[in-house]
């Protein structure tokens, strides 16, 4: 197929005639910075913001004081470690990098990925066993670290044979014993290091092109691992070149307030954020604000008055529902719902009083709040039309690892509802659809991956001949080329009759449901061999709790989970309409973007009913937590293990056992509770602790002063 050109500023829409590709390239709306390569991201800040303010943050969530680090010492800092890391490896070296999100995680990050090496960053909420492998497939080796993960590094350096060299980041909060076996042990590894003591070295360091340089625009800059199981999660190798090109393609489609202050509070190992919160911000000379912590949001919303921030849906929902609620408390729900009504009827008819009228709803969110990028996950439609109505724009995007990562997104000139907006600037979008309808998405652009990791044969079936990276989902262009995401085609069902459903689409929708805290929608072959459309939900026990001023019983559990379906099929196709439906109490499996892990939800399934010999239908209306529980006893008893002395149970005392089993689970879940509210306890006495401890340690200062200005006096009289 020939290539199609178009004007970029013109985002026309075109049909392939040999593919028949549905085709779209992003429109360039502003002019944006020239961020060639990464190491511009540091030269610029140095010479165009130079003292303004690039990185603010607390060491400890209740610090009054708050740290900052200017452009001028960011790009210094930078510099340093990468003159450091030079004198120890060869250019091109892998570094793995595990922790919170930091000031030194993101010096440590700009240090390898701007020329010096390839960065390989890491999900601090995984295990350390989820994590070993792929740590072992990156053959880093180097590991910088947050202290609190030293003893699982210990833990697994044997397991690590390319690994030569460790770096911990103390960030101010490793306990005084941590510190103390840190230098012991550094005594004896001379290749062990304190990241806060490299940085805080006196050293006399410039800036230097030649190190910043990239010896190889396309070479390896970072290897990203997606989300999935240790075993089958993909790496994805991005370039310099990619990253740089998804900086460039965003900023020629946004325009935020100069200065920007922002709030990060998205894991920055994550490329969304790393890409959108991160990198692009320090293009455009923007101020970070570490978050304290997702506990700490509405504090730290209040007092940095930020104008954008980065987030998934979960959080946008639930900055949402907290408005809300506090409405509700105070009396004042009429009050929001009419005063939201009047704001959005007066913007559509030209008159855009918004931020005016919902003047103290946007002061709980320091009162500048203006954008809100959000991406991983469909966006509620109501929760959009409440952040519209009270002036802030919810920018909805759509992206992917393999692609650096965003492709598309709502920009700061056209926004349109219900969609993950354009393709962003200067970047191919394809929909291979026959020229009509929904179809694969597909994504042309220098922001495509160079490959996944030792799997050529992977990288082939992703990325074709003609450069098209093939993305596994689905979705269609609207009349304004804004781009719908329908969902995936590794979870398309496919029906009997050959229709084809999108779990996604049904489970966006019982989501939308205050009684519903997480869906997942999938089919499975019925007795007579049909596709039944089934959906598992997770029950928000809290909030049927607060709606009926009890604790629910199983059957108004049951009752308020069949409702929700009743209404969810109601606005659906019969076709598409939810058959059969189970719920549980218990949390699904998550990525660290809060997304449901599909396939180790449905393995964990498959892997119940094979255990068990039991069929989906066993399911249908129950709650899948005490149907398990009753299957594996059973079981127990018919293999003897239920069995006392070869006597078979009574089933009267079964019974009764089962019935002490969920009130035990019941009692579980509150002592599980407990365990929460008191480790949070334990948390802030720690903190009141060492607080005292730093006190003390004052006072002893202040006592040793005084003694010696005594002393020093008294000297003064002698002859």
């Amino acid at each position: 197929m020939g290539d199609i050109k178009r004007d970029p500023a013109s985002n026309e829409k075109a049909i392939s005639l040999d593919r028949k590709l549905e085709i779209v390239i992003g429109k360039t709306w502003y002019q944006a910075p020239p961020i060639n390569h990464l190491r511009d991201v540091i030269t610029r800040g140095l010479d165009v913001y130079g003292d303004r303010e690039a990185v603010r943050w607390r060491v400890k969530p209740r610090d009054t004081e708050i740290v900052s680090k200017t452009y001028r010492e960011l790009a210094l800092d930078v510099a340093k470690m990468q003159t450091w890391l030079s004198e120890r490896l060869p250019r091109g070296s892998r570094i793995a990098l595990i922790g919170n999100n930091s000031y030194p995680w993101m010096v440590t990050w700009l240090a390898v990925a701007s020329g010096f090496g390839v960065i390989v960053p890491l999900d601090r909420l995984l295990k350390p066993s989820e994590l070993l492998p792929s740590i072992q497939r990156s053959e880093s080796v180097m590991f910088v670290y947050d202290a609190e993960w030293h003893e699982h590094v210990l833990a697994m350096r044997g397991q690590l044979p390319a690994l030569t060299h460790r770096v911990v980041m103390d960030r101010g909060i490793a306990s005084e014993v941590l510190k103390q076996e840190l230098l012991s042990e550094m005594g004896e590894d001379d290749h062990l290091f304190i990241l806060d003591e490299i940085l805080n070295a006196p050293q006399d360091v410039a800036i230097s092109p030649e190190l910043l340089s990239p010896t190889d625009p396309d070479g390896d800059t970072a290897i990203l691992f997606t989300s999935g199981t240790s075993s089958t999660s993909k790496a994805v190798i991005l370039t310099d070149r990619s990253i740089a090109a998804d900086i460039r393609a965003l900023l020629g489609s946004v325009k935020f307030p100069d200065p920007l202050q922002t709030l990060s509070l998205l894991p920055l190992h994550h490329a969304f954020e790393n890409t959108c919160g991160f990198l692009t911000i320090l293009s455009i000379g923007g101020t970070i604000h570490i978050a304290d912590g997702l506990r700490y949001i509405g504090k730290n919303f209040e007092e940095h008055r930020v104008h954008l921030t980065v987030v998934v849906p979960a959080i946008l929902d639930a900055m949402h529902r907290r408005v809300i609620s506090e409405a509700a408390k105070t009396g004042q729900a009429k009050k929001l719902k009419f005063g939201m009504a009047i704001a959005t009827f007066l913007y559509k008819i030209g008159i855009d009083v918004r931020r005016k009228l919902m003047k103290d709803v946007l002061e709980k969110l320091g009162g500048r709040l203006q954008y809100i990028i959000c991406g991983a996950a469909p966006v509620d439609i109501e929760t959009l039309k409440f952040f519209r109505a009270i002036g802030v724009e919810v920018l909805a995007g759509y992206g992917l690892t393999e692609a650096s990562p965003v492709v598309a997104g709502g920009n700061t000139k056209k926004n349109e509802f219900a969609t993950v907006g354009q393709p962003l600037s200067g970047v191919e979008v394809a929909i291979d659809n026959g020229g009509k309808g929904d179809g694969e998405i597909l994504v042309r652009s220098d922001i495509v991956m160079k490959g996944y990791l030792d799997d050529p044969q992977a990288t082939a079936e992703t990325i074709d001949e003609e450069g098209w990276l093939h993305t596994a989902d689905i979705g269609h262009f609207t009349r304004k080329n804004s781009l719908v995401i329908t969902g995936r085609s590794k979870s398309m069902i496919v029906l009997s009759s050959g229709k084809k459903v999108f779990p996604e689409e049904i489970e966006a929708l019982l989501n939308h449901h205050e009684a519903i805290r997480d869906a997942l929608v999938f089919g499975h072959q019925g007795t007579s061999g049909e596709i039944v459309i089934t959906a598992k939900v997770v029950v928000d026990q809290d909030k049927l709790r607060d709606l009926l001023k009890r604790d629910p019983t199983e059957e108004e559990l049951g009752q308020a989970i069949a409702n929700v379906i009743e209404d969810v099929n109601r606005s659906l196709p019969s076709y598409k309409g939810i058959r059969s439906h189970f719920y549980s109490l218990q949390d699904m499996v998550k990525t660290t973007t809060l997304k449901v892990r599909r396939g180790v939800e449905m393995q964990q399934l498959e892997d119940y009913f094979a255990r068990t010999k039991t069929s989906w239908q066993s399911l249908r209306g129950k709650n899948i937590d005490d149907v398990m529980a009753s299957q594996d006893q059973a079981q127990l008893s018919a293999t003897g293990e239920g069995t006392r002395q070869g006597v078979p149970v009574d089933k009267h005392a079964l019974k009764e056992t089962r019935v002490n089993e969920k009130a035990l689970r019941k009692q579980k879940r509150v002592l599980e509770k407990r365990r929460d509210l008191f480790e949070r306890k334990k948390i802030i006495l720690s903190e009141r602790i060492q607080e005292l401890k730093e006190f003390e340690e004052l006072l002893i200062a202040d006592e040793q002063a005084y003694e010696q200005e005594g002393n020093q006096k008294e000297s003064d009289f002698l002859p």
